[in-house]
């Protein structure tokens, strides 16, 4: 029994003599291996384009002696022409390729940088996705700088980054959570998949606007009168079988000629009173539409992989079919563009070519599942980036979900953020018998990142993850946590009134279920001693009565009579330190009983703050 820690002053220096991590040692041969890769294909470049320019200088030779001179017939102009065109070509090829292995470069870096431990600060915090009255998000670091959600972030949409910051803060089911897990596994080892999904997202990708596309794709569908289609459909074949009857004298052009000029007139009529729902599809388009190869590619990756397990399955079929149809629309887009060619621009106005594709494609939008798959799209890119961070932490271990509870059970518990080196496991085990544990420790000795560590490990099992701990075993919690709770000038709000307000909520969810894990760091601490001990206990008994589990933290030693209480089911553990010449030390393990001393003063005098009376 006890709970988990790791070094909150100092991080231990790297021993030289202790081997490489083997993932950290194949991102670093892959990166070598594309970085020879780019090198070539530069240097091919600049041989491509030296030729470009030769094959260019030897065209206006070549052409000089044709058409000046006449020295050499005209199909001499071949040669230099090919090897231009050629050069040129092999040229694009070669820009591609650099493109791709800059890409692939960055990813395996960016990938190299979490194994290792540089990853703080230089990726998505996502602070934009997190909720506003989170129960837990903040106190845990789930988002922001050197958050679990900048760790796990390895997605290219926002779709991906959305479907991460919700499983996130919001626990799956149990079956769900099964069914990723089994996902995981599946993908943890699948290298290749990873790097064309980075070719995808970062490349062609990249340049989708998925928030306009979806804009496009959940907008309000405009609304076209039922015969409108029909009616421009009759009048374009009309006015083509009148033009080609002129055209080749079947009819005479005293009769075809006014004709043409009524149903022209009769089109102009209905393409105008059209013309505002068409613009205002035209813009959609000119903002979104474009981007459909992109998604397209995407939805062809994930069809053409071979699937196995229940989620990957179920996914695969939402998006059975995709590709196909999203090929199809952007088909009817390159038809739509025939308008922009000078050549087609009145054969164009007499068929209402613009009105009639638009009207399609309008038509198409409203019953596809556009928006259904591009957040399929965004739950794979979510599972993938667990499954990469799962492939990077072989150490970690999946959990064991119980349907009795409340339970929360781990053996070897580390912190998911710190490196594995530098982290201290420990055990800790709530449950029916044992539902609360009140932690004392000097400062600096853990406590904070005990429930951290607590909260996040239940957090990533409830996401279907690996967790970083020898064994997990937990039923379904809700994690409600008071750790970073903060007074408000502008909402007239003291820290002491925010807390309270935060332990009411945790309440209310113990009362409604299922079972709360509650972390609770120091307790009630902006009132007096008195109130707070019997504030404390009262609290800590309506949680222990609605079922709930839990960690609280606190300085004060008048707290600890509370888990001596058989009401309360609660025991008593403790972080403790040593002095030492240098001032102090900690070891971060978890020991039962509580704390018999304090360093406040010491720390006070260590800081250079003399202290008569802390001599």
């Amino acid at each position: 029994m006890a709970s988990v820690l790791g070094l909150e002053n100092a991080a231990q220096p790297e021993d030289p003599r202790q081997p490489e991590n083997p993932i950290s040692s194949s991102y670093k041969l892959k990166i070598n291996q594309f970085e020879a890769e780019r090198n070539q294909a530069s240097d091919e470049l600049k041989n491509r384009k030296a030729w470009f320019v030769i094959s260019l200088v030897a065209l206006s030779l070549t052409a000089y002696l044709c058409f000046w001179r006449q020295a050499l017939p005209i199909w001499a102009l071949v040669v230099p022409l090919s090897i231009a065109a050629i050069a040129g070509r092999e040229a694009s090829l070669c820009n591609k390729r650099i493109g791709e292995l800059e890409h692939l470069l960055n990813s395996y870096r960016h990938r190299l940088r979490c194994v290792t431990h540089k990853w703080m600060g230089k990726g998505d915090p996502g602070v934009d996705l997190q909720m506003a009255d989170h129960l837990s998000a903040r106190d845990l670091d789930m988002f922001g700088e050197g958050s679990m959600f900048e760790l796990l972030c390895d997605v290219g949409t926002p779709a991906g980054r959305e479907a991460l910051a919700k499983w996130l803060q919001a626990p799956a089911s149990p079956p769900e959570a099964l069914a990723r897990q089994e996902g995981i596994r599946i993908l943890r080892d699948c290298v290749d998949l990873r790097e064309k999904l980075a070719l995808l997202r970062q490349g062609q990708a990249s340049a989708l606007d998925w928030n306009n596309l979806r804009n496009w794709l959940v907008g309000e569908t405009v609304e076209f009168p039922p015969w409108a289609a029909r009616a421009a459909l009759v009048l374009s074949i009309s006015m083509a079988v009148a033009v080609a009857c002129w055209w080749s004298g079947v009819i005479a052009g005293d009769i075809a000629i006014p004709a043409i000029v009524t149903l022209g007139a009769i089109e102009a009529v209905l393409a105008l009173w059209l013309r505002p729902r068409v613009k205002s599809i035209l813009d959609g388009l000119q903002m979104s539409g474009r981007k459909l190869g992109s998604l397209r590619r995407m939805c062809t990756l994930v069809e053409n992989e071979k699937m196995e397990g229940r989620w990957l399955l179920e996914l695969q079929k939402k998006l059975n079919g995709s590709a196909e149809r999203i090929q199809r629309v952007e088909k009817r887009m390159g038809w739509l563009d025939l308008r922009l060619n000078e050549l087609f621009y009145y054969p164009a106005l007499m068929v209402m070519w613009t009105t009639q594709w638009t009207m399609w494609i309008e038509r198409w939008r409203s019953h596809n599942e556009l928006n259904g798959w591009i957040a399929a799209l965004g739950e794979f890119e979510a599972l993938v980036a667990l499954a990469a961070y799962a492939y990077e932490n072989p150490q970690d271990s999946f959990p064991e979900f119980v349907t009795e509870g409340p339970c929360f059970a781990g053996e070897g518990l580390r912190h998911p953020l710190m490196e594995v080196r530098t982290c201290v496991p420990n055990d800790l085990r709530l449950d029916g018998e044992t539902q609360f544990l009140l932690v004392t420790g000097s400062n600096m000795s853990g406590k904070s990142t005990l429930l951290r560590t607590t909260g996040l490990n239940a957090t990533l099992a409830w996401m279907g993850g690996p967790v970083p701990a020898k064994r997990l075993r937990l039923s379904e919690l809700q994690i409600c946590a008071s750790i970073r709770v903060e007074d408000s000038l502008l909402n007239g709000r003291s820290r002491f009134y925010a807390e309270v307000q935060r332990l009411k909520a945790t309440l209310d969810r113990a009362a409604a279920g299922p079972h709360v894990l509650f972390l609770v760091d120091e307790i009630l601490g902006g009132t007096n001693s008195a109130d707070r001990r019997v504030a404390a206990e009262g609290v800590i008994e309506l949680l222990v009565k609605r079922q709930a589990i839990g960690l609280v933290t606190s300085h004060d030693l008048a707290l600890a009579e509370i888990p001596e209480k058989d009401v309360t089911k609660g025991m008593n553990v403790h972080f403790s330190d040593m002095p030492t010449a240098e001032g102090l030390s900690f070891d971060y393990h978890l020991r039962p009983g509580k704390v018999d001393h304090s360093n406040a003063l010491k720390i006070i005098n260590m800081m250079g703050i003399p202290l008569n009376h802390a001599e």
